[in-house]
């Protein structure tokens, strides 16, 4: 169900940002030319930079087999899904209802063209599974089962990968002047698996599965090569588990920048308010309204936020991670017995967000 008044216009400039995160438009081309320099092997700097240029303006051009074609296909497929939701954001709800049901028939077709092409295309199986008409329960049985028979694949398709150590490469599958970042993300089929686990984490945070959403946080936080914030759901499956130590020990092994997140400054809420720590709560809502641009509101007034397809997306607004952050934690503030009430009355909450709204249109 749409809850949410229109947010202002984004500008169209902002999509080219998806890049910071690991989508197609990152990751195929990179698959691409590696193919192409494997099989070109004299090339020089030069033509091998005229060659990434090429591919970045007219990728088709070196797709030359079902798979890499299946793969460019589910790029154009997956951005036309994304700034199709982009595009519909400031329509009435019932022409929003109208254009989203059209724009998901569309995409499930093409999804299901692509992978009779490639059964293997990951991720054009995973939004399939997502855009799929059937319960939530339903959907994680299906992730699943795809992790399942992909981790499978890639064990013993893959010599040295090990979805179980750091890395998730053993020693011996790299060559001298590469590391295991450069093996993942030159991967479509370890990327999808990743997105798979990723989803199957979020999903569990959606289904109150919280040491299972624990469990496929660490896997993905494993990878290297592969930007996520699978920390964040890490921070709320822990906080609504009440594990205190364990909360903040994964702060200390994510390193520097972690205790930023939107994430953890609103697991810190949660998780001091569920252990009765009243007044460290007030504390730590406060700062998670003043370092979270866009917190307060968004806590105060459950917001709508377009799917994951596949995984939690880059950022395009500076708020836009406060509203991840709370949008994913919404079923734990439910869970939470008067939480929502309490930090509406925490002094200065609700001036917070009556000012974010001013500002920024809502």
């Amino acid at each position: 169900r749409r809850t949410r008044p229109a947010p202002p216009h984004r500008d169209a400039r902002q999509r080219t940002r998806r890049r910071e995160l690991m989508n197609p438009r990152a990751y195929v081309p990179a698959y691409l030319e590696h193919r192409y320099a494997l099989a070109h092997p004299e090339l020089t700097n030069a033509a091998r930079e005229l060659v990434h240029e090429q591919i970045e303006r007219d990728p088709d051009r070196y797709a030359t087999d079902d798979g890499a074609r299946a793969l460019v296909s589910y790029m154009r497929v997956q951005e036309e899904l994304l700034d199709g939701l982009l595009r519909m954001e400031d329509l009435p709800d019932g022409d929003f209802e109208r254009d989203r049901s059209a724009l998901f028939e569309r995409a499930r077709a093409q999804l299901a063209a692509i992978m009779r092409t490639d059964p293997h295309c990951v991720d054009a199986r995973l939004v399939a599974i997502q855009l799929a008409e059937v319960p939530l329960d339903a959907c994680l049985g299906d992730m699943l089962q795809l992790e399942r028979e992909t981790r499978e694949r890639l064990v013993m398709s893959r010599p040295g990968f090990d979805p179980d150590i750091e890395g998730l490469w053993r020693e011996s599958a790299l060559a001298a002047s590469e590391d295991a970042g450069e093996l993942t993300a030159r991967d479509p089929e370890v990327i999808g698996w990743l997105h798979t686990v990723e989803a199957l984490a979020q999903g569990c945070i959606f289904t109150a599965r919280y040491r299972a959403a624990a469990s496929y946080a660490r896997t993905v936080m494993r990878a290297h090569g592969y930007p996520n914030l699978a920390v964040g759901t890490l921070f709320l499956a822990l906080a609504r588990l009440e594990d205190e130590d364990g909360f903040f020990a994964a702060a200390r092994d994510a390193g520097e920048g972690a205790e930023d997140l939107p994430w953890f400054l609103l697991g810190r809420t949660i998780l001091l308010y569920k252990l009765g720590q009243r007044r460290s709560a007030r504390r730590a809502l406060r700062d998670f309204a003043a370092r979270c641009d866009g917190g307060a509101f968004f806590l105060i007034n459950p917001t709508y936020h377009d799917p994951y397809l596949p995984v939690r997306p880059a950022a395009l607004e500076a708020w836009d991670l406060s509203h991840q952050a709370v949008w994913e934690a919404d079923g734990i503030i439910a869970d939470t017995p008067d939480f929502a009430a309490w930090a509406e009355g925490v002094e200065g909450i609700r001036e917070r967000a009556e000012e974010f709204a001013l500002r920024h249109g809502f």
